[in-house]
């Protein structure tokens, strides 16, 4: 089954308690982590696309967050998901995008579980294609 995988190492500075506090501070900051955590989950997508990963649009989408410890919240995590989803949807090989739109015409939903792994954080993301 196709998966990406973004490093949580990467995107810890970009939950959702990060990114409040720093809109607070200036909007512009804001404005500029959410450029550069976009920018990242883009070039990762990519890079899965050039190595043959598709996904089947419309799907439901299984995510897998394997965070360093218990002292975030698992929503501050999750937020981070508006992030990928905007990469995903920058991310262009040959002219083909990844996901052309995150409206629910291509995603469906969402399956989120979270675990600890202290060596290896990151988030796992899976097409969960739906039988009808």
């Amino acid at each position: 089954m196709a998966m990406i995988e973004f490093n949580l190492n990467v995107l810890k500075s970009y939950t959702l308690n990060k990114y409040i506090q720093a809109e607070r501070k200036n909007r512009y900051i804001g404005s500029k982590m959410k450029k550069q955590a976009t920018n990242y989950c883009q070039l990762v997508v990519q890079q899965a696309m050039v190595n043959g990963v598709r996904f089947e649009w419309p799907c439901m989408l299984e995510l897998r967050w394997y965070v360093p410890d218990k002292r975030t919240d698992s929503d501050n995590w999750a937020f981070m998901k508006k992030f990928i989803l905007d990469g995903m949807q920058k991310a262009n090989v040959r002219g083909k995008a990844f996901l052309p739109n995150d409206s629910l015409n291509y995603v469906t939903g969402y399956y989120e579980s979270f675990e600890i792994d202290k060596e290896r954080p990151r988030v796992e993301i899976r097409a969960v294609k739906l039988n009808m």
